[in-house]
């Protein structure tokens, strides 16, 4: 069988993703003979229609034969084998292939692999990126950053530069103690260790707590960083629903009682992707769940202060600072290029999340901490996040409307309270994959609902994510999506969306 044949009868419902399947069957003609040095590859938008897949698909396929160093590509003329493809392993000594058999298999999931396309579509001038949880550049404090840089940079330049205290420094830590109190959650700033971004506070956490083989409930739909997190510890993670009150603790109950956990993570305030709250009498039953049968809980709330609907509700931490951790940032109103995160934490724990800090990257960067310390010092942020939630605000309604002209009684969701993202389930009878590709064909991209699921559901969901774009992008975003539905509705059959 040719390698052109194998490219055509792709295994759809495999579990390597379609990418690695045409970069397998181009890199086994290659070492075949089949392709020889120098032949030149079928254009990517030949490969595309010949495999029956996206675009995107073949150019990513394409790079990756390029980082295996298997074929070259040249502007204007198109992509080719490499002289040194097939060649003996000691003429070519510095040849990368070797490395494709000597790591080992990667265990990317199909979360991890829309993740990275999402960081890709956020400055892609070919789609409109609903996928993209970014703040829009819009909400930037530009002025008052720049002038807190510029103002530590004359008041200690030195300190700035120089290596600092692993914890993190006690300027920011103490603001951000007064910035949790001021939300209704007083935190000892003894407690806090400043992290880059809340991903790395939910690694340093999954690391302190986790071994391999612990069990770790978790929101189901989530993020899949959150899920990365856990699975990286080796601890093996169990789906519990989310519904408009925000997590089942019935089922959490369910669950506790047939087996041990060593830890729930939750987001209890604006949770990703439904925008929903933990009600008060859910979170009173859940932590004591977790007294009672002694685990601890990861409490993300990086939404938190991006509320436009609903009760104000402190922190889980606020009322059992000894069982929960608590992951936070201010990526989502002042910019997620500063990467300032934390972790706040009692007892025993925080001692093991400060000893992963160090493990990990020694401290977070010193001028950063000191110029947002400054800034938090200045008591602009109150007034900044206002505007903040403002602005999703407006973008929420737009996307509102765009979905109830375009898609009308098929469309559902919950009504976010606040947050970034909406989480649509369309009553169509479509292909979870097939409707994204589609989507992308048609210049626009959003999380399918199986990147950020634990376990496979039947429905067609979706996050789609309004912060970052302007009203007018979104409505087109729409528009496109809705396209790439009508055009797939004469397919009846629809598989279960894949989880991670």
């Amino acid at each position: 069988m040719s390698y052109k044949d194998e490219l055509s009868d792709l295994d759809r419902d495999g579990e390597r993703s379609l990418t690695q399947q045409l970069v397998d069957a181009i890199a086994a003609a290659i070492e075949r003979g089949e392709l020889g040095p120098g032949e030149k590859l079928p254009p990517t938008r030949e490969l595309a229609e010949l495999a029956d897949i996206n675009h995107l698909t073949a150019v990513r396929a394409y790079r990756r034969l390029r980082e295996l160093g298997l074929v070259s590509a040249h502007v204007g003329r198109g992509t080719f084998v490499r002289e040194a493809a097939t060649a003996p392993a000691r003429t070519v000594p510095d040849s990368i292939a070797w490395q494709r058999y000597a790591l080992p298999e990667s265990n990317l999931s199909y979360g991890d692999r829309v993740l990275a396309d999402m960081h890709r579509q956020a400055t892609s001038e070919e789609l409109i990126p609903l996928s993209v949880g970014y703040p829009s550049a819009r909400l930037f404090p530009l002025e008052q950053i720049s002038d807190a840089i510029d103002a530590t940079l004359r008041s200690e330049p030195e300190r700035a530069l120089q290596y600092s205290d692993v914890q993190g420094l006690p300027d920011l830590a103490e603001q951000i103690a007064s910035l949790s109190a001021a939300r209704g959650a007083a935190e000892d700033p003894n407690d806090i260790v400043i992290t880059n971004g809340a991903a790395q506070g939910l690694t340093l956490a999954c690391r302190a707590i986790l071994r391999p083989g612990d069990v770790v409930a978790c929101e189901d739909p989530s993020f899949p960083s959150v899920i990365r997190a856990v699975e990286e510890t080796g601890a093996r993670i169990v789906a519990v629903p989310v519904d408009d009150d925000g997590l089942d603790v019935d089922a959490l109950a369910a669950l506790v009682a047939r087996q041990e956990i060593k830890a729930l993570a939750v987001q209890s305030r604006l949770h990703n992707p439904t925008g929903r709250d933990l009600v008060p009498a859910r979170r009173r039953r859940l932590l004591d769940l977790a007294r009672r049968h002694g685990f601890f809980v990861l409490e993300d709330s990086v939404y938190g202060d991006l509320r436009f609907a609903g009760d104000e509700l402190s922190s889980l931490r606020s009322e059992a600072p000894a069982h929960v951790v608590y992951i936070d940032s201010l990526s989502k109103t002042v910019g997620g290029g500063l990467r300032i995160g934390w972790v706040a934490a009692s007892g025993p724990v925080l001692d093991r999340i400060i000893t992963a800090k160090r493990a990990d990257d020694i401290h977070s960067p010193t001028l950063t901490q000191l110029a947002i310390a400054r800034y938090l010092a200045s008591g602009a942020y109150p007034a900044h996040a206002e505007r903040a939630r403002a602005f999703y605000r407006e973008r929420l309604a737009v996307l509102h409307a765009a979905i109830e002209d375009s898609f009308g009684a098929a469309a559902s969701y919950p009504e976010p309270l606040g947050g970034g993202h909406l989480w649509l389930t369309l009553d169509l009878p479509l292909d979870e994959r097939e409707l994204a590709e589609e989507a992308v064909r048609r210049g626009v991209a959003y999380v399918p609902g199986g990147a950020v699921r634990i376990e496979r559901r039947p429905d067609l969901s979706m996050r789609l994510s309004f912060g970052y774009l302007e009203p007018d992008q979104l409505v087109e975003g729409v528009r496109r999506l809705a396209a790439a539905s009508s055009s797939l509705r004469r397919r009846p059959t629809r598989r279960e969306a894949v989880p991670i």
